[in-house]
């Protein structure tokens, strides 16, 4: 066959058939076929460290080359026999695409790129996504809670007692604005010394030693027009050199306060972020006015050598604790989570799912009212500390819909609440109307496998959803009443077609099965806010 530059461009597409995939024209036909059979693989591609066999196969007489990836099937070690090119090759440890492209006589007869999906779980990354987006959602939650929501804390006592938060923070601030304001009436200055050559005319003849310093040089010094003598020739005095004392405001101790005020803003820029963040960001635009006030505008940050004295004015002793307690207020969340370890992120899948449940509802319309037992505010800041077994919830509201959101709750058999032996789901949702009250567990396993090239939830996770749904009640008069309506388990997994075709995926209306959510993607989000809609709100 004679080959002729077509008009058409040569970019071609794999397409799966019974031995892998294929991709071909009328000059060339490229397979592709996994070397384990039992490999899977759908219209996506294949899987991440697959060996694969490659076969080329031309219809053209003359020189035909190969490159996969850049690289020439001869360097990889293909076997060329006539028209025909065969050889083997992996898929390699990274997810994206392999490049294909096939040349005859110099020209490009085909291209075509082979997808490569991830065959196991990117702890690293999902690791670093869920604890991101865990402080956003947390920090968020905070400053969403109404102003009379108490966050327990002892700071105020040894047993610990409730806190209005957003309150604290707002006398905090005003403190620090007052305090700041009497800093500026008065601020600490002290003397410094400069000295300069004046004319005698201008010289004030405050300092002594002015004629000493300038005796010592002789720059101004001026010829007498009365007397021709040299070389002692007789001179006029006309410059003085003298030291002069002022009062600065660029002090160590201002230039601490500076620096202090300087990072307490940067925090409070990121903090603004967040909706619902009136105080900070009130307090962010008065500090932004006294940086800018011309008692503190030509001030420099405090550098390494700059040491505060011991005995210090009252009103900065005040004004840095004000901002050192509003800096751990307003720091990054910590604890619960944020403790957690790269090995710890199965765990960390399940305060992440916690979190972006609560979120969902917020977008749905829910405003959070309580916070029972879920932030702490000690000296280090609000600390995330969800325990488990220990009633952590939040309770959000929209109209008469109440829902609270707990977090590994326990239902002990001793008090009835479980048949058999203790249960302890990771999630359960309680949402209360004026008429009706239903309950609904959720179980976040960072765990999946392959069905058929996509990935479905554990056999042995579903039998747990069923478990919950049989055991988790009330007996009331030697009755026992079921009181789940559904029970769901999360995996990290994209939203796949023919996962909607599975068992466990047509179960969810049904009040069982398996629901996709993967960090960091925004389809199985939408996927949850769509299911929450449908089968979980009233």
């Amino acid at each position: 066959m004679k080959f002729t530059q077509p008009n058409r461009t040569m970019q071609t597409h794999f397409v799966p058939n019974t031995n892998g995939f294929v991709a071909e024209n009328e000059y060339v036909r490229l397979q592709i076929s996994p070397v384990n059979p039992n490999i899977p693989f759908t219209n996506e591609g294949l899987t991440e460290e697959t060996e694969c066999n490659v076969l080329i196969r031309t219809h053209l007489e003359g020189e035909t080359l190969c490159h996969i990836n850049r690289q020439s099937t001869q360097s990889l070690g293909f076997i060329s026999d006539n028209n025909t090119q065969w050889g083997r090759i992996n898929t390699g440890d990274r997810p994206g695409q392999i490049a294909f492209r096939i040349q005859h006589n110099g020209q490009t007869i085909l291209s075509a790129n082979l997808p490569i999906r991830p065959a196991k779980l990117d702890y690293e990354n999902d690791y670093q996504t869920m604890r991101d987006e865990i402080q956003h959602i947390a920090r968020a939650l905070v400053f969403a809670l109404p102003k009379h929501a108490q966050i327990h804390t002892q700071l105020t006592g040894k047993r610990g007692t409730p806190v209005d938060f957003l309150q604290l923070v707002e006398q905090q601030s005003t403190h620090l604005i007052q305090t700041l304001q009497a800093i500026l009436k008065r601020p600490h200055r002290q003397l410094t010394s400069h000295t300069e050559t004046r004319p005698i005319s201008l010289a004030t003849g405050r300092d002594p030693n002015a004629l000493t310093h300038l005796a010592r040089n002789t720059t101004h010094w001026t010829t007498s027009p009365k007397t021709q003598l040299k070389p002692f020739s007789i001179q006029n005095l006309t410059h003085l050199q003298e030291t002069q004392r002022h009062p600065t405001t660029n002090t160590a101790v201002n230039r601490h306060l500076i620096s202090n005020l300087h990072q307490l803003t940067r925090r409070l820029r990121a903090i603004t972020q967040h909706p619902k963040t009136d105080p900070c960001r009130q307090l962010h635009k008065r500090l932004q006015q006294i940086l800018r006030h011309r008692t503190f505008h030509n001030i420099p940050r405090a550098q390494c050598n700059d040491a505060i004295p011991i005995y210090l004015d009252d009103r900065y002793q005040t004004a840095f604790i004000l901002i050192r307690n509003l800096n751990h207020a307003l720091a990054p969340i910590e604890g619960g989570p944020f403790d957690l370890s790269y090995r710890d992120t199965p765990t960390l899948y399940e305060y992440w799912t916690y979190f972006t449940l609560i979120q969902t509802f917020q977008r749905l319309g829910f405003s959070p009212q309580v916070d029972k037992n879920l932030f702490h505010l000690t000296q280090r800041g609000i600390i995330l500390s969800p325990t488990q077994g220990e009633p952590s919830a939040i309770h959000l509201q929209n109209n008469t819909t109440h829902i609270r959101c707990l977090y590994n709750p326990t239902y002990t058999a001793a008090s009835g609440r479980s048949l058999t032996h203790d249960l302890r789901p990771d999630i359960v949702i309680e949402i209360q109307t004026q008429t009706t009250r239903t309950v609904h567990a959720f179980d976040a396993k960072y765990r999946r496998e392959d069905h058929k090239g996509y990935w479905i939830p554990l056999r042995e996770d579903i039998d747990k959803m069923h478990a919950y749904r049989d055991a988790v009640g009330q007996v009331i008069q030697d009755n026992f009443q079921r009181t789940l309506k559904s029970a769901i388990v999360f995996f990290p997994a994209e939203n796949n077609i023919p996962y909607q075709t599975h068992a466990f995926f047509k179960s969810l209306p049904h009040g069982i099965g398996g629901l996709p959510l993967l960090p960091g993607d925004s389809n199985t989000l939408n996927i949850l806010s769509n299911h929450i809609t449908h089968h979980i709100l009233p």
